[in-house]
């Protein structure tokens, strides 16, 4: 005479598939909330480590025009360098540089500030973009340390509506970067070009180029990649977040094409109206 007996593993199971559920989903919970910690630490780290670096490069830049003018200025008091007109107006012409340097400094810190407020709004009017081209394309030429060409087209149509004070900081903004990372003899193309209800403002250089890798965090604040010469041109990683923030407030995308040492072509493009 034998028994047997059904195996009471099954009922074991199902008396404790709750309390299994509720500890799997507290395990789970219990995971991704150390995950979210731990990513959270390690972006405020990031965050600090990129703060403290644009603190130190910002006091050096505003330190280092300062210091010129105020020795230039030394030099024609206390040198009698009034005497020579010849080394008058280089030490005017210094002064002068060093001053506009210094103006493009503040105004990065106000588009720091305009990018910071959330409620941002665009004052849009009738703008002419051939004179906004023109106007960046002559100041640069009287500003630029290094030999620069400029190639441009202009647009038959250029009227288009925008906000032409912050288009124009954004579309200088890639002419600066582009002169910039563009070795002693910087090549520099602006296109304009139209499509139905878009027009495309495009920035193209004969510089170091981008990492492919790097395309997309070039876009964000105090990011600057982290490789090869890079190091030796001054920035403070802002100038293409700002420029990102004004294309979006216009309802439009700011693009990159880009290799190491050919170039790099930057795509901004708007609504036309």
């Amino acid at each position: 005479m034998s028994a047997s007996f059904d195996s009471p593993m099954p009922h074991i199971l199902g008396r404790m598939t709750g309390s299994l559920t509720a500890t799997a989903v507290l395990l789970l919970l219990t995971v991704c909330s150390f995950l979210y910690m731990l990513r959270t630490i390690l972006r405020q780290k990031r965050l600090s480590e990129v703060r403290n670096d644009f603190i130190n490069n910002m006091t050096h830049e505003l330190k280092t025009p300062i210091a010129t003018v105020s020795a230039a200025v030394e030099a024609l008091e206390r040198f009698n360098a009034l005497a020579d007109p010849q080394k008058t107006a280089n030490y005017l012409r210094i002064s002068r540089q060093e001053l506009q340097r210094l103006g493009d400094l503040v105004e990065k810190v106000l588009h720091i500030a305009a990018e910071e407020k959330e409620d941002l709004v665009l004052q849009t009017e009738t703008t002419d973009l051939n004179d906004i081209i023109s106007e960046i394309i002559s100041n640069h030429r009287l500003k630029s340390g290094k030999k620069t060409d400029f190639t441009y087209t202009m647009l038959s149509d250029p009227l288009i509506k925008a906000d032409p004070s912050h288009l124009t900081n954004a579309i200088n903004n890639l002419v600066d970067n582009a002169i910039k990372y563009s070795g002693e003899h910087a090549e520099i193309s602006i296109l304009l070009a139209r499509r139905p209800g878009w027009v495309r403002i495009s920035v193209i250089d004969n510089g170091i180029g981008i990492p492919y890798s790097y395309h997309n965090s070039i876009f964000e604040k105090f990011f600057r990649v982290p490789s090869g010469n890079l190091h030796n041109v001054k920035g403070f990683g802002l100038g293409l977040s700002y420029v990102k923030k004004i294309a979006e407030k216009h309802g439009g995308t700011i693009k990159v094409k880009s290799e190491p040492e050919k170039g790099s072509e930057f795509q901004l493009e708007i609504p036309a109206a």
